[in-house]
C-alpha cells in the first residue's frame, strides 16, 4: 500500500500507516462510565487528532509521547475538521525517518553525484586516499549523505549535511580561484569533512536529536577522531598534512566561545571558517523568508541571529 500523508488524507478514506504520537490523553465519556484515547498524530506534513473509542486505558499505558506507532482506523469529519476513528494502534519499529522529518529541497542522488565529483577532482594522493577510505565505509557514508546538519539552527533535515556540505565545498573552490597561494585539494578536503562529527552527534528517526556522543563530545571533537582514525589506516600520510586537516575541524567555528578549542592559524582554516559561516548563514536568512507570512516588512525576533529580518 503507497504511503499516503495527513496532508492528502479524505474524509472516508481507511488508513494504516505509521504516526507519531505527539500528545495523549483519558477522557471521559459523555453518556457512559469509563474513559476514551485522545491522541494528536503527526508526520511530516502535518498533525491530526484521533480518537479510540474502545480499550482506551489499556493502551494509554503501553504508548508515550513521540513513539511512532502503526494506526488503522477511518478518516471521519467532526465540526468541519478531518480527524481519526482510530480502530487498532499497535507498536512500529519498521518505519522511514522521511515520514516523519522534513527533507532537503534538493534531490539526494544528484547531491551524492556532484559530491562524488568534488571527490574525483582532488589531485593530492595523499588526500584522495584520505577521503577514499573515509567514504570507503559504506554504512558511514550512507549516514553522512543522509543526516540532518543541525536539529534547529541551519538545514536541520534529512539530507541537510550534505547540502551544507556542498554549499562550503562551493564557496571554498570559488575562493581558492579567488586568492593566489591558496592550496585547493586541502580546502576541499577540509570543507568536506569539517562537519562530519554530526554523523555521530545528531540521532534522528523519528525526530532530531543529540545523541549522548553529541552532548558530551560534540560534533568537532567527534570529527577531529574520525579524522585520526582514518590517518591511521594509512602508514604514508604525512604527519603535517595529518595535522592540518585536523586543525581545520577544530577551528572551523572560528572563535574560542563558538566551541572551537582553536581559532584558525593558516589561510585554509580562515577561509573554511568563513565558508562554513556564510552557508550557514545564507540558510537561515532564506528559511525567515519562506516562513514569512503575508505581507508584513519585518520578521519576528529570530533567536539564532539575535536581530529582526527586513522581508521587503
Amino acid at each position: 500500500m503507497t504511503r499516503v500523508f495527513i496532508n492528502q488524507f479524505e474524509e472516508g478514506q481507511q488508513i494504516a500507516a505509521p504516526f507519531l504520537i505527539k500528545t495523549k490523553q483519558l477522557l471521559p465519556f459523555k453518556s457512559k462510565n469509563g474513559k476514551f484515547l485522545h491522541l494528536v498524530v503527526g508526520d511530516k506534513t502535518g498533525d491530526i487528532e484521533g480518537r479510540l473509542w474502545e480499550n482506551g486505558e489499556e493502551i494509554f499505558t503501553q504508548i508515550n509521547d513521540l513513539f511512532v506507532v502503526t494506526i488503522e482506523g477511518e478518516v471521519v469529519r467532526f465540526r468541519d475538521a478531518l480527524q481519526l476513528n482510530i480502530t487498532g494502534i499497535r507498536p512500529c519499529s519498521d518505519f522511514s525517518p522521511a515520514d516523519f522529518l522534513p527533507e532537503s529541497p534538493k534531490d539526494r542522488n544528484e547531491m551524492i553525484n556532484t559530491l562524488r565529483r568534488h571527490v574525483a577532482g582532488i589531485t593530492n594522493p595523499h588526500l584522495k586516499s584520505f577521503i577514499k577510505t573515509l567514504f570507503g565505509d559504506n554504512e558511514f557514508f550512507q549516514r553522512f549523505t543522509l543526516a540532518p546538519a543541525a536539529k534547529h539552527h541551519h538545514q536541520a533535515y534529512l539530507g541537510g549535511l550534505l547540502e551544507h556540505t556542498l554549499g562550503v565545498v562551493s564557496i571554498c573552490q570559488s575562493l581558492a580561484q579567488i586568492y593566489p597561494g591558496v592550496n585547493g585539494d586541502l580546502l576541499t578536503v577540509g570543507a568536506i569533512i569539517h562537519d562530519m562529527g554530526k554523523v555521530e552527534e545528531l540521532a534522528y528517526s523519528d525526530t532530531i536529536d543529540y545523541t549522548d556522543q553529541g552532548r558530551l563530545i560534540g560534533h568537532i571533537v567527534i570529527g577531529a577522531q574520525l579524522a585520526g582514525k582514518v590517518v591511521e589506516k594509512l602508514p604514508d600520510f604525512p604527519e603535517e598534512l595529518g595535522y592540518k586537516l585536523i586543525h581545520m575541524i577544530v577551528s572551523h567555528h572560528g572563535q574560542y566561545e563558538w566551541q572551537s578549542p582553536k581559532r584558525p592559524q593558516f589561510l585554509e582554516a580562515m577561509l573554511l571558517h568563513h565558508a562554513d559561516m556564510l552557508d550557514s548563514q545564507v540558510d537561515k536568512f532564506l528559511r525567515v523568508h519562506e516562513q514569512a507570512k503575508g505581507e508584513a516588512a519585518w520578521s519576528p525576533w529570530i533567536k539564532g541571529l539575535d536581530r529582526y529580518l527586513y522581508l521587503k
